[in-house]
């Protein structure tokens, strides 16, 4: 089972950062084409949060857009350290919430 969890983040974590990349080049093709209804910020910065922030870093320099960008340039590489941060302790912790003392603790507290 825990496997299967592990290969499922790894998808998840490669597929939210492609589209991440891809929701920052339509950003970009909407605004060269000079579109009102662009992609905002907030919608870059929720799927940032949600993992894809390595996506959206790398797309600045691939696409060369919003390198200036104060967003983009400070906080994505701090939202990246954290999302890998939950990841790799994900990976140590087998992904399971309850580990150490603190399920011991919680098991302890079950009536038996």
């Amino acid at each position: 089972m825990l496997i299967l969890i592990q290969i499922l983040v790894f998808v998840y974590y490669a597929s939210i950062n492609v589209y991440s990349f891809l929701l920052l080049r339509s950003q970009k093709k909407a605004e060269e084409e000079g579109d009102c209804n662009k992609i905002r910020d907030g919608n870059l910065f929720v799927t940032a949060l949600l993992g894809g922030a390595l996506g959206i870093y790398v797309g600045t320099f691939v696409l060369k857009f919003r390198t200036k960008s104060l967003f983009i340039m400070v906080f994505m590489p701090v939202i990246v350290v954290v999302n890998l941060f939950f990841i790799i302790m994900g990976y140590i912790n087998d992904f399971w919430v309850l580990s150490g003392t603190l399920y011991h603790t919680f098991i302890d507290i079950l009536p038996k």
